[in-house]
């Protein structure tokens, strides 16, 4: 969960709901997961602040390349930040990228830290809480859910398979009218 808080592609839509299950098979305990993700995300996202915060914008934009962080996603947090001030750092943790990125306008306007990690500690207990019990329903149903898996991607298989073939076919046309498309108004010039 560190990396993910670090804007590494790392998505804890992944790997807290299989935390849940490991939760569910009595691996882990529910709230020492919680606990532990809460504090992996929240050392990450402190990294990102501090890279905002000290080094400014001009240093997010040029090392947020490295991790495909570009100059738009910047200026769509930015935005949120500036029209939510404060609470755009806990709604921020509920939408995909920018709760990663949150960190960095949040860091540059220079918000006070400690208001920073009581948002962010807000919206990542109530985050890792919803994802990890979706793992332990997912494993209480898991028989459920291999079943009807079982039975519906075949079906999901088979259409697939007959979209390549069409994208195919449609492509291959496409090309055969174009080769012969150059010749023929090359004879009418």
């Amino acid at each position: 969960m560190t990396l993910e808080g670090a804007t590494l592609p790392v998505p804890s839509e992944i790997v807290l709901p299989l935390t849940g299950f490991l939760v569910y098979q009595g691996r882990l305990e529910f709230w020492t997961a919680v606990v532990a993700a809460t504090l992996g995300s929240l050392v990450g996202t402190i990294v990102d602040f501090g890279i905002g915060y000290y080094l400014g914008r001009p240093a997010v934009l040029r090392y947020g390349r490295r991790i495909r962080l570009s100059e738009k996603h910047l200026m769509t947090t930015e935005k949120w930040f500036a029209n939510h001030g404060s609470t755009a750092v806990l709604l921020a943790r509920f939408v995909p990228l920018l709760r990663t990125v949150i960190a960095f306008p949040a860091g540059t306007a220079k918000m006070k830290i400690s208001k920073f990690l009581a948002y962010s500690t807000v919206g990542i207990v109530i985050w890792d809480v919803i994802l990890i019990y979706l793992g332990v329903l997912a494993g209480q149903n898991a028989t459920s859910i291999v079943n009807t898996l079982d039975a519906t991607l075949p079906f999901i298989g088979y259409a697939a398979l007959g979209g390549i073939i069409a994208v195919l076919l449609i492509l291959s046309r496409r090309r055969a009218e174009k080769a012969e498309s150059p010749g023929s108004s090359s004879l009418s010039a």
